[in-house]
């Protein structure tokens, strides 16, 4: 049963900048997990990865926030990349399961989180 949804978009050119602008400090602030999969990417493609990943979780704390749950960005990880992509919440219920979506282009990047609360048997 489909318990709760959030949603983000990022600017692209804005986590650019801000790359550029705290490089390595945003990076394990913000991915404490790492971030070896987005490093792979091509130099102009980085941006847009790690977009994806903050939308993602920030969609993720939006979700968990609307079925009453609090949690904080940096219990939020994004482990591995393209089709082997998981989200790790610490502190999450174990009966509500993100059911996640990421997508970037040029310009944004895009996520949504679907919170599924799973039978009981």
């Amino acid at each position: 049963m489909l318990v709760a949804i959030g949603i983000d978009i990022v600017s692209v050119a804005r986590f650019e900048g801000l790359l550029s602008r705290y490089g390595e400090r945003l990076l394990k602030r913000l991915f404490p997990e790492g971030v070896e999969y987005c490093l792979k990417k091509r130099p102009g493609e980085l941006a847009g990865c790690l977009a994806a990943r903050f939308a993602l979780k920030e969609a993720a704390v939006k979700a968990y926030s609307q079925a009453g749950v609090a949690v904080g960005l940096s219990a939020v990880r994004v482990i591995g990349g393209g089709r082997e992509i998981r989200l790790s919440v610490e502190g999450a219920p174990a009966h509500l399961r993100p059911v996640f979506s990421i997508s970037h282009e040029r310009e944004f990047a895009v996520a949504v989180v679907n919170l599924v609360e799973l039978r009981r048997c």
